[in-house]
């Protein structure tokens, strides 16, 4: 019988140990220590016994994989950060900021806000990655697409940033990056929403890339984090 990663689930290593994030509940977790070296011979294609399989099935990290049934992949994968649109977008920045675009923004930030607040995490981001598939042509170079306009998307993105410092709401990277994914779908721009953690302390975070261009954070700070999911 063969397993698979429950979906929601993605998990990445950090300074030896492995590290859960449970979209479908919102947290970020780590197996006990008897736990975790199962886990790491199941990522390994190790021969694991049942009994061992058992305690990650009972865990609620593993499920019995059935015919036709895909998980989500357990380690998550898209190209390093190699550029920041934040350190190269000084063409676009002494542009005229149109009222529409602050608006515009300001609208996209606030129904964001509230949608945060009233409606759990994996609903959330479903319902940004359908609206992003319904608006835009291309899934994206990661998949396989057309990638967008590098161009247009360092303007959409330098634009965005620009409007976003004078919207009343606390910038915190998860809003502005849902918001920064939603105006560029609305440009039919597609991107990704990268989430990262660290670990002694233990923080997450996220941002908006395409390829290997962040575009609402820097380089250094992309970096930092190790990649636990892709949306």
């Amino acid at each position: 019988m063969s397993y698979q990663l429950r979906k929601g689930l993605s998990c990445c290593e950090v300074d030896g140990h492995v590290i859960f994030l449970d979209v479908a509940q919102d947290r970020y977790f780590r197996l006990s220590n008897t736990a975790e070296p199962i886990f790491r011979s199941f990522l390994a294609h190790e021969d694991v016994s049942a009994e061992q399989f058992r305690k990650l099935v009972d865990d609620g990290i593993l499920v019995e994989a059935t015919s036709g049934e895909r998980g989500d992949a357990p380690i998550p994968f898209i190209q390093p950060p190699a550029r920041s649109a934040l350190e190269q977008s000084a063409a676009t920045a002494n542009r005229r900021l149109g009222v529409m675009i602050f608006l515009e923004v300001l609208a996209i930030v606030w129904s964001t806000q509230r949608q945060l607040s009233s409606r759990a995490f994996k609903t959330i981001i479903e319902h940004t990655a359908s609206q992003r598939c319904c608006r835009t042509d291309v899934q994206g170079a990661d998949a396989g697409g057309s990638a967008p306009s590098e161009d247009n998307l360092v303007g959409a993105a330098t634009e965005f940033s620009r409007a976003r410092r004078y919207v009343p709401i606390e910038p915190s990277c998860l809003l502005d990056s849902l918001s920064l994914v939603r105006f560029l779908s609305r440009r039919r721009l597609s991107a990704n929403i990268v989430i990262g953690v660290t670990l002694n302390p233990f923080a997450a975070h996220c941002w908006v890339q395409v390829g290997e261009l962040v575009l609402n954070e820097t380089l250094s700070d992309a970096n930092a984090h190790t990649l636990i999911r892709v949306i």
